[in-house]
């Protein structure tokens, strides 16, 4: 587990730590990050929803805090994602970083950790999200569609469109989905998204 100093740590830009019932997963992943920080010799970016989830651990005290109302993610750094909300997150997601995401049980990463290939600490694994290339040609689509955030019926009849593309491609994954659009939308225009996936499986129930 974390504890151990596995060398897969270091070769990877993303590192997963999921909650696991059973195993102290916060404290390891707390553990990991600072281990990591030390490695490449930086101060690191805690990013989490309060300045209180921070403020509760003395080893993140003097440190650079961003949360969701407040702060900037700079790049080639190391980020340490505590416990972070899906918001939070948004501030990460465009910035070149070595990322530790340090999961709570309420927001689950699992999605994000496909999307970018990160290694799971838990299971000592690369992670994917397993989409052949018209799958992810498809995703691809359904995100651009929104563009507009997803605002008009012509923007709603053309994700639906290309969310068949993406089921008949065998990638179809709502929370794939979605955290992909939120790697590049904003929150309010995933709302939107959110009731055309609920349209889209319900035609595949009906059908």
């Amino acid at each position: 587990m974390v504890g151990e100093v596995d060398p897969e740590y270091l070769n990877h830009q993303f590192l997963y730590v999921p909650w696991t019932d059973g195993i102290d997963t916060i404290a390891a992943g707390k553990a990991l990050g600072l281990y990591v920080a030390r490695h490449f010799k930086v101060r690191p970016t805690i990013v989490c929803p309060l300045k209180s989830n921070a403020s509760y651990h003395g080893e993140f005290t003097k440190l650079n805090v961003v949360t969701e109302r407040s702060g900037f993610v700079g790049e080639n750094g190391v980020v340490i994602a505590w416990c972070p909300s899906r918001k939070v997150m948004q501030k990460v997601y465009d910035r070149k970083n070595f990322v530790v995401l340090v999961e709570w049980p309420s927001e689950r990463f699992e999605a994000w950790a496909k999307l970018v290939g990160a290694y799971n600490v838990v299971t000592r694994e690369v992670m994917d999200a397993g989409l052949n290339e018209a799958a992810q040609k498809a995703l691809a689509g359904v995100v651009w569609e929104g563009y507009n955030g997803w605002h008009d019926e012509t923007a709603r009849i053309l994700t639906l469109a290309r969310l068949r593309e993406l089921d008949e491609a065998g990638g179809y994954d709502r929370d794939i989905v979605l955290q992909y659009a939120a790697m590049e939308r904003s929150l309010t225009s995933i709302e939107r998204l959110e009731k055309i996936l609920n349209q889209f499986e319900a035609s595949r129930v009906a059908a």
